[in-house]
């Protein structure tokens, strides 16, 4: 899994300067993206009771893949609505992020942005009751917000960089860098990696997917 994800990247960082044509903008919030993600547990996690089969003494997982969606548009000046959807699972094991909010992004330069969204937000862990006795769940709903900024690298290379907040009954935290390269005016592929904490558990998500532009 990871050789896949090394020669997709590796690919994009090659293809993406080569097709490019236009400058990508650091105020463009009117796009919808999604694709393949793939997501790895901390040692905590995977030795939990979501993870852990205590019948046969194995992990049942210490990985998952599965894809995301995500999109916001600009509906008035400097105002936008986001959402995304990110999904993984392996075996029985799933695991749902989902958020939904009204941000707002002021512009320092045409290279240069900054932007913050607050709005709700859910995550939900399931482990189906193939693997243990019964079903372990857990899902919470609350209050997030993020803030980041938008830097042009180069004409054809975005770099995001954000912190994301969300007070769910264990405060999880997600430190993330986003990077999107231009192929056209409208089309746009993302490679994306964050980093995330719930209680004394984190996970690492890698996504790599297509922008579309409107």
């Amino acid at each position: 899994m990871n050789n896949i994800l090394t020669r997709l990247s590796v690919l994009t960082l090659i293809l993406s300067p080569t097709l490019a044509q236009a400058q990508t903008s650091t105020t463009e919030f009117d796009y919808i993206s999604g694709g393949f993600q793939y997501t790895a547990l901390s040692h905590e996690f995977t030795t939990s009771h979501y993870f852990y089969d205590n019948t046969h003494g194995t992990t049942v997982a210490d990985s998952m893949a599965g894809a995301y969606l995500k999109g916001s548009w600009n509906f008035a000046h400097r105002l936008y609505v986001a959402g995304k959807v990110e999904l993984s699972k392996r075996n029985q094991v799933s695991l749902t992020h989902q958020m939904a909010g009204i941000g707002f992004y002021q512009p320092f330069s045409p290279s240069l942005s900054l932007f913050s969204t607050v709005g709700i937000a859910n995550l939900n862990l399931k482990q189906g009751e193939s693997i243990g006795n019964k079903d372990k769940k857990y899902s919470d709903s609350g209050a997030g917000a993020d803030i980041g900024l938008r830097l042009l690298l180069l004409d054809n290379w975005m770099i995001e960089p954000s912190f994301r907040f969300e007070q769910l009954d264990e405060k999880y935290n997600e430190y993330r860098v986003g990077n999107v390269f231009n192929v056209s005016n409208n089309m746009k592929i993302e490679a994306n990696f964050s980093y995330a904490t719930i209680d004394k558990y984190s996970m690492t998500n890698y996504q790599l997917g297509i922008r579309y532009a409107f």
